[in-house]
């Protein structure tokens, strides 16, 4: 199966019946129109990044901005509210057709030029969409590499992955990674010309905190002990046991520090049942999924991100820019936005006594958390900017378009 119309074709069937045809200056003069295909079922990094990146688009007069989000929550809202037009359809009460079926007329109506998706069924769910509606340009985002399962899930999920994959190949006029570690796993599976990176930033504006430290501790209620964190979701992938071993380490020497887990997902009965059998009760809170993560962050004395991988953390940016020190696993995007230790200490491997090491390293030594934080807030700032982000992409369309 071919895709009749080609990238530079920016003509839609209404136009191709209407009249003649449209000179290319007329084209480049006129708005895309993008509609971007996301899940929205939780509210973590690449949701938070669809968002950021969507409200920078939104502000662009080169471009008209819809999405079809799969859940409603607060990334549809996000989204409403940074102006592009929203069609949610639940996935938990249809099926994957149904879905498809009631996309079509809102991609039609909107005269989308350019689908651009993110996550596995989404991207099945845009490709699909570009072939029935005579999109001419289909881009995905790979915010992460695929994350493992057991059982049955992992048998249905590599089932969808490789047949997501092999659409991708076929029909994907662009495939984005949002880190430089990405992009070579990418390549081989997607094919060299068809990856391009460009990398995650965020909204300086938007990631704010009223409180200072102290203040944002005591919220907590924990107003003088040191405090290292872990944000994200508590699935493997996400390795917060490593963070647990790892804090009965450094209690052994700080007996007051205090640590803080924000995030919610499948492993958390089970973390909890670890953090309370190795003496961590009094020591460590679940926070849960937590609205205001910027005051979390800025409470933390360290934040802690020991992945097993990792596309590009919104998190790690957002923890540099409220001034936070951070200590990183070697893995994905988070090495290239610590710059090999001038931004945050880096560990190279799983090894929770390293970790410990270089959380307690910053405990001891406020003035080298102090310096990193400078330079990982102007770093965050030069390069990884949703103003940066967002004009990369835009070019990636207006490219693609004009073939």
């Amino acid at each position: 199966m071919e895709r009749n119309l080609q990238v530079g074709e920016l003509v839609t069937g209404a136009d191709l019946a209407g009249s003649g045809g449209v000179d290319k200056e007329e084209k480049r003069s006129q708005p895309l129109s993008v509609c971007h295909v996301v899940s929205g079922d939780c509210w973590a990094g690449a949701e938070v990044q669809v968002a950021t990146l969507a409200r920078a688009l939104c502000r662009r007069e080169d471009l008209l901005v819809s999405a079809i989000v799969l859940n409603e929550g607060r990334l549809a809202d996000e989204l409403r509210h940074a102006g592009a037009a929203v069609k949610v359809i639940a996935e938990t009460q249809t099926s994957f057709l149904r879905i498809f079926s009631d996309a079509v007329p809102f991609v039609r109506q909107q005269g989308v030029q350019i689908l651009h998706s993110h996550r596995y069924k989404e991207n099945l769910l845009g490709q699909l969409l570009a072939l029935r509606c005579g999109v001419p340009v289909n881009v995905q985002t790979k915010h992460g590499m695929p994350e493992p399962f057991s059982g049955w899930n992992s048998l249905r999920q590599g089932v969808n992955q490789r047949l997501e994959q092999w659409m991708g190949r076929v029909f994907a006029d662009a495939v984005i990674a949002v880190s430089e570690g990405m992009a070579p796993e990418l390549r081989l599976i997607y094919g060299s010309h068809k990856v391009v990176t460009i990398r995650n930033g965020i909204d300086t504006a938007h990631v704010a905190s009223r409180y200072t430290r102290e203040e944002a501790k005591a919220r907590l209620k924990c107003t003088s002990a040191p405090m290292i964190g872990i944000a994200g979701r508590l699935e493997p992938v996400k390795r917060v046991d490593l963070f647990l071993k790892m804090a009965r380490i450094v209690k052994d020497q700080r007996p007051d520090a205090q640590f803080v887990v924000a995030g919610d997902g499948s492993l958390q009965r089970s973390l909890i049942s670890f953090a309370r059998e190795s003496g961590l009760e009094a020591n460590v809170h679940f926070l849960g999924h937590r609205e205001d993560i910027h005051d979390v962050l800025r409470a933390m004395d360290v934040l802690v991100m020991c992945s097993d991988h990792e596309g590009l953390p919104m998190v790690l940016l957002e923890a540099l820019w409220l001034g936070v020190p951070v200590v990183g696993r070697e893995v994905g995007g988070i090495r290239e936005v610590l710059s090999n230790g001038s931004n945050g200490l880096c560990v190279a491997t799983a090894d929770p006594e390293a970790l410990a090491a270089s959380c307690l390293r910053l405990l001891r030594d406020p003035q080298l958390g102090a310096s990193l934080c400078c330079s990982g807030a102007r770093t965050v700032a030069n390069e990884f900017s949703v103003e940066r982000n967002a004009g990369a992409v835009a070019r990636l369309y207006r490219e693609l378009c004009e073939g």
